[in-house]
């Protein structure tokens, strides 16, 4: 089914083709810094501190990894603008000097520019209360869930992860959540729609003063060959959903998966850092994304040329020290990070590790990188050796 009838799928190709989506997201409001194929900025759906939001003009859309927008070029703009959908396929025409008179009239230059009127213009006082919003959000669901011992979250951490229950049910963490839902908002809609309802592994993230940040969310199928819920994504055929989630504000955050510790190994994900403390011994916490463990770059600062890619540029290695990501307990005076083998993309994974470590020693830290054999993760050498 076409998402408007009355305009052929041809025509939109050709204004999406037209639309510069790096130019449309920066005309908002949003400030973006190139990495590799992406450009990165902060989330102007949502309040945050360390940039999440992604565009990629290679692929035709934006997406938030901090609270799941997943939008194209017109989705973006009636979005941002609060413009129905006909009125942004009529503006965006104009601009790209598309013709669409056969089918809605003549596109014709909006009487008055359109301003933005979410996150990217909020004051400071309101990116404040939007942000307790969500952690009360976050919060609320944590709450909603039961015990782990004995559910599906034990199983699929235990059976299907190798991770042995002493490090995860008494560190008062994680809690099962028998039956949350999944939603998100289909390309060209602004509600969202239930995808899909299931059990699911709950996390608290936590401030370092341990106020609760946030709630990270892995919805769980134990038939899956890893344990983790697999979600066909109904606007792009062949792509998967991402089936984790964070609900709150999990900037500057980390589940803690253990007491502070001199020796402490930090990884993107609890499956990852659970699987290196359970062969190493050491105590770990973890992030809910890389760029939360290594902290951001300086807005300046550029990376080296990719060696596969002249064209591209690695992520730059010097951390801004005032946006830090997650931050590690006094306690902790050695920092290793840990980095998956499988990563598609090595050279980008390694300097962006790189980048953690000397945020790690400029803080007076010991910090060092550890990866997985490459091909391979850490997850995936611990369940072949259990």
């Amino acid at each position: 089914m076409k998402r408007f009838d009355r305009i052929p799928d041809h025509v939109l190709a050709d204004i999406y083709a037209r639309t510069d989506l790096v130019d449309l997201v920066e005309r908002s409001g949003v400030k973006l810094v190139k990495s590799g194929r992406e450009y990165m900025g902060l989330c102007p759906f949502h309040s945050e501190s360390t940039p999440s939001f992604t565009v990629r003009p290679d692929k035709g859309f934006v997406h938030c990894f901090g609270c799941g927008a997943h939008k194209d070029a017109i989705g973006y703009y009636t979005a941002i603008y609060n413009v129905q959908f006909i009125e942004g396929v009529r503006d965006l025409a104009y601009q790209a000097g598309v013709d669409i008179s056969e089918y809605v009239g003549r596109a014709e230059k909006p009487a008055s520019p359109p301003k933005p009127t979410i996150a990217s213009k909020q004051t400071e006082q309101d990116r404040t209360s939007e942000t307790d919003k969500k952690r009360k959000r976050g919060y609320k669901i944590w709450r909603a869930g039961k015990a782990l011992a004995g559910s599906v979250g034990e199983r699929y951490l235990s059976e299907k992860r190798g991770i042995n229950p002493e490090l995860f049910l008494n560190n008062g963490v994680h809690r099962l959540h028998p039956d949350l839902g999944y939603w998100a908002v289909p390309m060209g809609q602004k509600k969202p729609e239930l995808i899909w309802s299931g059990p699911a592994l709950l996390s608290a993230m936590r401030y370092i003063d341990g106020r609760f940040a946030a709630c990270h969310v892995t919805w769980i199928d134990l038939n899956a060959p890893k344990g983790r819920k697999v979600i066909d994504d109904p606007d792009r055929d062949g792509r998967k959903l991402n089936t984790k989630r964070v609900y709150g504000d999990p900037n500057k955050a980390a589940m803690r998966l253990s007491k502070p510790a001199y020796t402490m190994v930090t990884g993107e994900g609890l499956e990852t850092t659970y699987s290196a403390m359970q062969v190493s011994g050491h105590a770990g916490w973890c992030s809910y994304s890389l760029d939360n463990l290594v902290g951001d770059a300086l807005m300046d600062a550029k990376g080296d040329r990719h060696p596969l890619d002249g064209r591209r540029r690695l992520p730059s290695v010097v951390p801004d020290m005032s946006r830090p990501g997650m931050i590690l307990p006094p306690e902790c005076r050695e920092q290793i990070l840990l980095g998956d083998g499988d990563t598609k993309d090595m050279h980008m994974l390694r300097a962006k590790l790189e980048r953690g470590a000397r945020r790690a020693n400029q803080s007076g830290i010991v910090g060092r990188v550890s990866m997985s054999p490459v091909g391979t993760d850490f997850n995936s050498l611990l369940v072949g050796v259990v």
